[in-house]
């Protein structure tokens, strides 16, 4: 009877099914990063450029404008003329700008430019005698204090370069809208007694011609920055155009050259 009692338990166990042990989750494996081959330069993000750029320099315009103009005029029955010879020199001008980025590097620009110079104008004549035919008088003299004054304002189109964190710099042209105040004389005094053979310059009478014209600029200008706003830098430029100015015996014209290059430093601003 026992070992009936010990087959049959031993049959039973044995028909009893066994329950599946769960697998264990396996975790994924991290991927091990790749290492740099040597001598392979790590990708660099571009700088970013700043919305607002503005310069403000002292600039020195140099300058080949100088121009002449003579005049003929009708006195004692007889032509005469005289003659005048502007010297334009160079010396000290002031350049702001301002420049916004609108995708990119891509951007516009407005700048101003002054450049103001009085100088002393050569004088000389040839003035018929009262008496005489074919005995002009020969005068000679100085116009001390004609004034030139020059006014452009630039529109630019702009590219910016930010070559590291300190450093910007820009290259730009366009237009220029330049209005020129130039002095000119229009007629002259004589001093002199009879028998009139000889005349001596009294004074020169004087005008302010007063035109404008459009013409072109090109240009470019670093800055180095101290902080993430304030810095310093030098820019070039060259701007030009040509002015056809009423002559001074009242027809006619005569060319007026103004601009030319200039080169300057000062602050440097952006945001």
């Amino acid at each position: 009877m026992i070992v009936l009692l010990g087959i049959a338990a031993s049959a039973a166990a044995q028909a009893k099914p066994t329950q599946p042990t769960p697998a264990k989750p396996t975790q994924p494996t991290p991927a091990k990063p790749t290492p740099a081959k040597p001598g392979q330069a790590k990708p660099t993000k571009p700088q970013p450029i700043d919305r607002i750029y503005i310069s403000v320099n002292g600039a020195f315009q140099t300058s080949g404008n100088s121009f002449g103009e003579t005049v003929t005029f009708r006195e004692n029955a007889e032509d005469g003329r005289f003659s005048t010879d502007y010297e334009v020199k160079s010396g000290p001008a002031l350049n702001i700008s301002v420049g916004a980025s609108l995708w990119r590097n891509i951007g516009v620009g407005v700048g101003v430019t002054r450049y103001s110079k009085r100088t002393p104008t050569a004088f000389s004549a040839s003035v018929p005698h009262p008496f005489f035919f074919n005995r002009p008088r020969e005068v000679e003299g100085e116009v001390a204090d004609i004034d030139r004054e020059e006014l452009a304002v630039h529109v630019q189109a702009r590219a910016t370069f930010v070559p590291t964190p300190r450093i910007q710099a820009v290259v730009f042209g366009g237009p220029s809208f330049f209005t020129v105040k130039q002095g000119i004389v229009t007629d002259f005094e004589l001093t002199e007694a009879y028998p009139y053979d000889t005349a001596t310059f009294s004074r020169g009478i004087t005008t302010t011609v007063d035109e404008s014209k459009v013409g072109f600029n090109v240009g470019a200008d670093v800055g180095y920055f101290f902080t993430r706003q304030v810095g310093v830098g030098g820019s070039v430029q060259w701007a030009a155009t040509t002015i056809d100015a009423p002559a001074s015996a009242g027809t006619g014209t005569f060319e007026i050259k103004a601009g030319g290059f200039q080169a300057g430093g000062g602050l440097r601003l952006r945001f």
